[in-house]
């Protein structure tokens, strides 16, 4: 471990802290957008404070912004990226005024104090403790977007941060940490779809036999849906939502199904949209029709080669300078992980504070993981010319 770094984190503790309480206490989501534009200068202030040349950055009109910036853009050595999101899924106050706190268990509750405020103030202060040593060997780059969690028009923001990652050595996503010190090296993609059935009403006593049943035929599909699992290829498909029918005496000329998919590798994503248009392609039932609708796979990135080296480099790295070795896990749930995947840039994310519970009521990170994620990220950038991803 550098000395030079561990004195500097350890000096800096309480600033440490203060950053992340005031980035914490800076609340916004999705659903109260007005609220991100004052977290997104407060990022470029502080980036720009620590000599990032940082920019606000907006895909469209009226949508939440991205602060993205570069320090030592004249350095010799290939870039490497911090990348992540500000926006959480709390709406501003649902935890009072101020939430930040340390309680006596040395852990940080409160909403975002996970995921991943705690991830960005950890890239942050990697930077300035590097700054403080004097490190000119690569250019770093950071990329905030604040429409993760949940955005509807993510996809010229995943662009825009494939952009800021191609060309880099690596790329680490500031994502939220297993308490268990795993990395993650791969998330599953989702699509979500929608079927709609057309079938024929009629009286359910007199005209029995002139009804054509919506829902019937709806529930011949969600059976197939269903079948379309790979649990040992870690496919998992949900007919999730259905709904159709006006009364109990008439038989129902219509029916919608909602139904997602999470898969491990895009040739699963192609298997299981072939089956789908071949499944929607008929009926059961005479005189039904169906027409349907897929989203495009967002969310995920493959646990290549590339990113099982990378996370081996980190890992061996940790053992060299005396931190935690870090474990890898392969996660169910999206990430902007998946944007900076498609640079072909070796990545890991997960390499937040460590912490539970993201979403809920009970979130919580371990505030020594904030010191401890600073002092590794800043050593594995010093030996990243010792990095070969083929």
């Amino acid at each position: 471990m550098d000395q030079r770094i561990a004195e500097f984190v350890k000096a800096h503790q309480d600033d440490i802290i203060n950053d992340w309480r005031d980035l914490v206490n800076l609340e916004g989501s999705l659903r109260e957008p007005q609220y991100l534009y004052p977290e997104a200068e407060w990022l470029k202030a502080k980036f720009t404070e620590a000599g990032v040349k940082c920019e606000i950055i907006s895909t469209a009109d009226n949508y939440p912004p991205l602060v993205c910036g570069t320090i030592g853009e004249d350095r010799p050595g290939v870039p490497v990226i911090f990348a992540g999101h500000f926006d959480t899924v709390f709406n501003k106050g649902t935890y009072g005024d101020n939430p930040f706190r340390i309680d006596e268990d040395g852990k940080a509750p409160g909403p975002g104090v996970l995921d991943m405020k705690g991830g960005i103030v950890i890239a942050l202060w990697t930077i300035k403790a590097l700054e403080s040593i004097g490190y000119n060997d690569r250019p770093i780059r950071v990329c905030w977007c604040s429409d993760e969690e949940g955005g509807t028009d993510h996809g010229p923001v995943s662009k825009l941060i494939t952009e800021w990652t191609s060309g880099c050595v690596a790329g680490f996503n500031m994502e939220t940490s297993p308490v268990d010190w795993r990395l993650c090296v791969g998330r599953k993609y989702i699509f979500s779809g929608k079927a709609v059935f057309h079938g024929i009403s009629a009286h359910s006593g007199n005209n029995y036999e002139a009804g054509r049943n919506a829902i019937v035929e709806a529930a011949y599909k969600v059976i197939a849906i269903q079948n379309m699992n790979n649990m040992e290829l870690g496919t998992h498909m949900n007919p999730a939502i259905i709904a159709g029918g006006r009364m109990p005496n008439s038989i129902p000329d219509e029916c919608t199904l909602t139904f997602s998919g999470r898969f491990k590798t895009k040739a699963e994503i192609e298997r299981v949209r072939s089956e789908l248009k071949e499944l929607f392609s008929k009926t059961e039932i005479d005189g039904c029709s169906i027409e349907y609708t897929l989203s495009d796979p967002a969310g995920g990135f493959e646990a290549s080669d590339k990113n099982m080296a990378l996370w081996s480099f980190v890992n061996d790295v940790c053992k060299a300078e005396g931190f935690h070795e870090v474990g890898h896990v392969f996660l169910g749930g999206g990430s902007d992980a998946s944007g900076m995947a498609e640079s072909g840039v070796p990545v890991l994310c997960s390499c937040g504070v460590r912490g539970e519970w993201n979403h809920t009521d009970r979130e919580y990170a371990v505030v020594d993981s904030m010191f401890e994620r600073v002092n590794m990220w800043s050593n594995v950038v010093m030996h990243l010319d010792e990095f070969k991803a083929d």
